[in-house]
């Protein structure tokens, strides 16, 4: 996997992984990717949701490890509709608890409102199926590399798996992302709206030869 500037290594998770991987990159992605829907759920919902990702057979889960410490992780799925088909089959009653108390708030249903409107009334068809789910990087790592190197190393894990292109999407309030997503290759195609929320929908491909491969 590609080596980053910052002194970690990247490694892939599966569901036998530490304990403390799955509640590092939970409080990573409740600190550093607030705009999306799952960081309101909860650092244990999200502790929950890693675990599954990391032992569903359509998802890639890397992280970056300083030592045994999580400081940068990402996610993917190969086919975004079958994997949350998946999940709402599999997990959706047992982690249906952890929601109780921000379900039961007016402004969680806003935000479920606004998000199956989301999910439903966006044109999808001439997107790639594939996509990049999660990244986040401890503010202790950024700025060192380790973003690309996990960005490439799902690039890597996609054209592994015969992938030629997968999407991403990153809110308005994620400058970085805005600015991350396009300096590697990505192509901006549409823009969709996340409740009052404007989003920004990239492309992103997986070439056959990465730069710094040869």
């Amino acid at each position: 996997m590609p080596t980053p500037a910052h002194s970690c290594t990247i490694v892939s998770v599966g569901p036998g992984a530490p304990a403390h991987y799955f509640q590092e990159m939970a409080h990573l992605h409740a600190t550093e990717l607030q705009a999306g829907l799952l960081a309101k759920f909860g650092v244990a919902f999200l502790a929950d949701f890693y675990n599954y990702v990391a032992g569903d057979p359509g998802c890639v889960l890397l992280v970056a490890l300083e030592g045994d410490k999580v400081i940068g992780f990402v996610s993917g799925t190969h086919d975004i509709g079958k994997f949350y088909h998946r999940f709402i089959l599999r997990r959706g009653l047992k982690l249906a608890t952890r929601l109780v108390p921000y379900l039961l708030s007016r402004r969680a249903l806003s935000s479920i409102v606004s998000l199956r409107r989301y999910l439903t009334s966006r044109n999808t068809t001439h997107l790639p199926v594939s996509e990049l789910t999660s990244l986040a990087v401890d503010v202790g790592a950024q700025r060192k590399g380790v973003g690309k190197a996990l960005f490439a190393a799902l690039q890597e894990h996609f054209r592994s798996e015969g992938i030629q292109a997968f999407q991403v999407t990153a809110a308005k309030t994620q400058v970085a992302a805005l600015q991350f997503y396009p300096a590697l290759g990505a192509k901006l195609v549409a823009k969709t709206q996340l409740g009052t929320l404007e989003s920004f929908v990239f492309v992103c491909p997986t070439p056959r030869d990465p730069p710094g491969s040869t």
